[in-house]
């Protein structure tokens, strides 16, 4: 079953995830990575455009917006934010 996200939820950024930063004119034909970073530790983002690339999903995190591909994040829901 393929994750729902919306803009404004908070994910969880496992260790080892891929980040992508891809330049925002969306109109490019070929699109090239920026810059790719992988997280050292887990990390909390927040979901801020669901239409980046196919499965991805947009995230700032860390001071910087990153496409992040949506198997890899996981949602927080509020009781779990609640808990910590």
């Amino acid at each position: 079953m393929k994750r729902q996200y919306r803009v404004g939820d908070l994910v969880h950024i496992p260790q080892a995830v891929k980040l992508v930063h891809y330049d925002d004119d969306r109109t490019a034909q070929l699109t090239i990575p920026i810059r790719i970073q992988e997280t050292d530790s887990p990390m909390v983002g927040i979901v801020t455009d669901v239409y980046t690339r196919p499965g991805y999903v947009g995230v700032y995190c860390g001071g910087n917006s990153w496409a992040i591909k949506m198997d890899s994040i996981y949602s927080l829901s509020k009781s779990e934010m609640n808990r910590k």
